[in-house]
């Protein structure tokens, strides 16, 4: 069971991606498992997509003359549905940072935790809370990143929450 980071379900989709036939590779080497993401990943998606709706919706006509939001919409809908991309719940669960004496979402509290060990960026922080969440529950062993910074960082992440990173190099 594999959760995917945002890079991989795009380059997957995307014929234009620099990275596609990786994430071709990577996903046929992983064939047969279930797919989990996070709602930060569609987030990322929408807004990743919005930018480049225009080219995207020029390769799929009965989507050219639709509203923007409809066509961003059927584009996220179908990346997810491409990879049969289960996406997990982000509860109502709030913690709180006791010295500012505010509750704050429970990924991001998770974040805050492993920001000084793992060390990545805010975005792949996110995602790294977001798959430590689905280990926690038993749904991944994994996260699929083709991401460069997730791979130098593979042993911290492993030994904070127990989560394998998969190579991104296999063939």
């Amino acid at each position: 069971m594999f959760y995917l980071d945002t890079d991989v379900i795009l380059a997957y989709n995307y014929e234009t991606e620099v990275q596609h036939w990786r994430a071709i590779n990577l996903i046929k080497d992983i064939e047969g498992g279930k797919f989990y993401t996070s709602p930060f990943a569609i987030v990322e998606l929408y807004c990743t997509v919005s930018r480049d709706i225009n080219n995207i919706c020029i390769q799929v006509k009965h989507l050219r003359k639709q509203k923007e939001e409809i066509k961003v919409k059927t584009v996220v809908e179908y990346v997810i549905r491409s990879l049969n991309l289960t996406v997990c719940s982000d509860g109502v669960a709030n913690e709180e940072i006791e010295w500012l004496g505010v509750k704050v979402f429970s990924k991001y509290f998770d974040a805050i935790k492993l920001a000084p060990k793992v060390k990545l960026r805010t975005g792949d922080l996110l995602h790294v809370a977001y798959a430590w969440q689905l280990k926690n529950e038993g749904k991944i062993g994994y996260l699929v990143s083709l991401d460069d910074d997730f791979q130098e960082r593979n042993e911290v992440i492993e030994n904070e929450t127990g989560i394998k990173l998969l190579p991104n190099n296999l063939q």
